[in-house]
């Protein structure tokens, strides 16, 4: 083995340098070093660099252990749980979850945990809502879904006071959700505010009225945009077209369209009617807008309530359930509790402001205006009934080109169409433009603002959109085939609107006549004065088109005027409704009424009295027993009653000597023969109708009644109750059967008539003895 010496000498001879070295040999020995230095090994495609022998891994790996608390096994019977065991705090909890069905499944077990226990969503309110509120602008749909079908089944039945101090945050979380960016979430807010509408619409449209009315304005705008962008932005598609492939996208388009709009107007249209409409509870509301002042209104329901009401209870109750309201209604009805303040107005928790932490306090005198959209600040707090009346204008200024579009766009497709007429979205997306456009004209009549107004602008907003309205009226009589009968209702529904409409129009022209009248223009000329005055002579005659839905309104009475030489006969015939031949139910007559005392109010000479006459024929049709006959007779009681107020503006009197009287009387004279016909069936009819008949008796010659109108109508009271029949013998009339206030009531008119006639003593004296 050779020693370490030798070794080094090999090696230093291996290393040593030639004698000689040229420039290129010392250029490759510096290359051949730096390679060898710094060099790095190309490796191949899929192949790793290998490992040196010394390579230590240093790298580990770790595993979470998840130990949930499992509900299933977890006691819990201290607590109010769900089916699967899981309490409000734990559901609560799982509104969060980022999973969309645990958040669906978590609303469907508060669904059951409030369903079954309501007292505990009162207590936990709190809590409940603010893990609701994120989910307004959820993504999944069916997570807001659920949301909705939640809130209507849990949040309805609470008491409007548990939830009024969280509905500020929930109107505020509803509005952003109603400006979010996309546009099912839109809709759904819709139908969240509906909700709210329909939960507290007094809270809801007194102190957010300028919010909602500004993001209903701006969705309108952005759905008309919408609408233009979709049908002017139709490129040509690289397949071939074909006509069917034609039809069935604009089926399709139109169909989303009219679906998408008819929840945005019927939202509205709910809004705007709680917020523009007083009390529609009353189905008689319409007469209240021709009495002046709001006493006079209080007055006179009233005094319908009084007669309809038993003599003993001459209190007013304390209603416990009521516990927002902690002051009289009014200062001069008697209660049960002293008055704690003076004021005439009820006096609620919302109008102290203690759970206004949340809503905007800035508070505007003038009208705010609603164009400013969602994004302002500038709300006021609160919002009365006159205040919103007041924005009516600019609301209709601003909706006006909506509904004229929405309805030239969709008509046509509805009754243009050679097939049946269907309950389809375009349908019901007419019905609510009509709906719409009712509800605002309707708070613009009644509050006399449209008597101030130029003529320009009401032929401008209204007259225009009831040409368009009129085209296809009557609606549904050019059509073919069997429609259905909720087609048919509806459709008759569209008539009486639009009937209602053509009053308001006309009454609207008769209220800026009068005013013209009793403020005339200060004219120097007096041959301008001539032709103004020669003008509102023409302007006196009613439209041809208005004309025309008159007529209909006579043939729904089933009246034929013999003077109406313009409307032919077979066309009468052909286009009109006869109470003889149509189903005309008493729900179609309620909603009729509003337009056949608008056509009494506005109607001239002849018209008048014919439309007087149509009305008190129908009412003589019906049958004692029908819902039909009740509503005609509540109205022509209202109608006779309200014309001896002293406040009544409105241009239908009822004046002595004159063929409006004659027709009272006849219809005086038929009510003993009706009260007869009732007997014990309906008894808040024969006490509506023994009230009324002991008020005429009460007035006596002072009013339109004549004593031998009195007379009469006590002896037609005979057979109501004794009759001696020669071939049937004594015969007692429904007067026994009747309960004691009602009997009262039928022996008080005969006390206040008075005639002394011996066949009324004689069958009072047979009553008494059988009883």
């Amino acid at each position: 083995m050779p020693s370490a010496k030798k070794l080094r000498k090999a090696k230093n001879e291996d290393f040593k340098a030639p004698s000689r070295l040229t420039l290129e040999d010392l250029l490759s020995i510096a290359t051949e070093i730096r390679l060898r230095s710094f060099g790095k090994t190309k490796l191949k495609v899929g192949k790793k660099k290998a490992l040196p022998d010394n390579f230590t891994d240093t790298s580990f790996k770790s595993k979470s252990i998840s130990l949930p608390n499992q509900s299933i096994t977890e006691d819990k019977s201290r607590e109010i749980t769900t089916s699967r065991n899981l309490t409000l705090a734990d559901l609560v909890i799982q509104l969060k979850h980022y999973n969309a069905n645990v958040r669906k499944d978590a609303l469907s077990g508060l669904e059951e945990l409030c369903g079954r226990h309501p007292e505990l969503l009162v207590s936990s309110l709190s809590s409940v809502v603010h893990g609701l509120l994120k989910l307004f602008i959820d993504d999944d749909r069916d997570v807001r879904k659920s949301l909705l079908a939640f809130l209507r089944e849990c949040f309805v039945p609470l008491d409007k006071a548990d939830l009024q101090p969280f509905l500020p945050l929930l109107v505020i979380y509803t509005c952003s959700a109603m400006t979010h960016i996309f546009e099912d979430i839109r809709l759904d807010a819709i139908k969240l505010a509906d909700l709210w509408v329909e939960i507290a619409p007094d809270v809801i449209v007194s102190k957010f009225w300028d919010r909602f009315t500004g993001n209903y304005i701006s969705l309108l705008a952005v759905d008309s945009t919408s609408m233009n962008t979709s049908s002017t932005s139709s490129t040509p598609s690289s397949r071939p077209t074909t006509t069917t492939s034609v039809k069935e996208a604009a089926v399709k388009s139109h169909l989303h369209l009219h679906k998408s709009k008819l929840e945005l107007l019927s939202g509205l249209s709910k809004f705007l009617e709680a917020g523009l409409s007083g009390d529609k509870q009353d189905k008689f509301w319409f007469l209240l807008n021709f009495l002046e002042g709001r006493h006079a209104k209080e007055s006179f329901k009233q005094h319908l309530e009084e007669s309809k009401a038993s003599k003993d209870a001459k209190t007013n109750r304390w209603d416990p359930k009521s516990r927002s309201t902690y002051t009289s209604t009014h200062a001069m009805i008697t209660a049960t509790i002293p008055y704690i303040s003076n004021v005439s107005t009820p006096s609620s928790f919302s109008s102290l402001n203690l759970f206004d932490s949340t809503a905007p306090k800035s508070q505007s005198s003038g009208t705010t205006d609603a164009l400013k959209g969602a994004s302002s600040n500038s709300y006021r707090s609160e919002c009365g009934l006159d205040d919103r009346v007041k924005d009516v204008k600019m609301l209709i200024e601003t909706f006006q080109p909506i509904l004229i579009s929405t309805w030239l766009e969709t008509a046509p497709s509805v009754f243009s169409s050679s097939s049946a007429i269907s309950v389809t979205p375009a349908l019901q997306l007419l019905t609510v433009v009509m709906r719409l456009a009712l509800i605002l004209w309707r708070a613009m009549v009644s509050g006399g603002a449209v008597g101030a107004l130029e003529k320009s602008w009401l032929d401008l907003h209204l007259q225009q959109l009831l040409k368009h309205l009129a085209v296809y009226f009557p609606y549904g009589a050019d059509s073919f085939g069997n429609r259905g009968a909720k087609v048919d209702s509806i459709l008759q529904e569209m008539n009486i609107m639009l009937c209602e409409l053509t009053s308001l129009y006309l009454l609207a022209r008769t209220m800026q006549r009068s005013v013209l009248l009793k403020n005339p223009p200060p004219n120097t000329n007096r041959k301008r004065r001539h032709e103004e005055s020669g003008d509102r002579e023409d302007d006196d005659d009613i439209p041809a088109w208005a004309d025309r839905i008159v007529d209909h309104v006579f043939g729904i009475l089933g009246y034929e005027e013999n003077d109406l030489q313009h409307v032919d006969k077979k066309q009468r015939k052909d286009g009109s409704m006869s109470t003889m031949t149509s189903d005309f139910k008493s729900e179609s007559l309620v909603s009729l009424l509003p337009a056949i005392w608008g056509f009494l109010n506005c109607l001239e000479g002849d018209r008048q009295l014919s439309m007087f006459k149509a009305f008190m024929g129908y009412y003589h049709h019906c049958h004692a027993h029908s819902a039909s006959k009740r509503t005609a007779l509540e109205f022509l009681i209202r109608l006779y009653l309200i014309q001896s107020m002293p406040t009544f503006n409105g241009r239908f009197h009822i004046k002595s000597q004159s063929d409006y009287v004659n027709l009272m009387q006849a219809w005086f004279l038929s009510l003993p023969k009706t009260l007869w016909q009732l007997k014990s069936s309906h008894l808040e009819t024969s006490k509506s109708i023994l009230n009324i008949m002991c008020d005429i008796a009460k007035r006596g010659e002072s009013d339109i009644f004549d004593t031998k109108a009195l007379q009469a109508a006590e002896l037609t009271m005979v057979p109501f109750f004794y009759v001696y029949l020669a071939n049937k013998g004594p015969l007692y009339g429904p007067f026994l059967q009747l309960p004691i206030d009602v009997q009262k009531r039928a022996v008080e008119f005969i006390y206040y008539v008075n005639s002394g006639s011996a066949k009324v003593q004689e069958a009072l004296a047979k009553c008494r003895e059988v009883s």
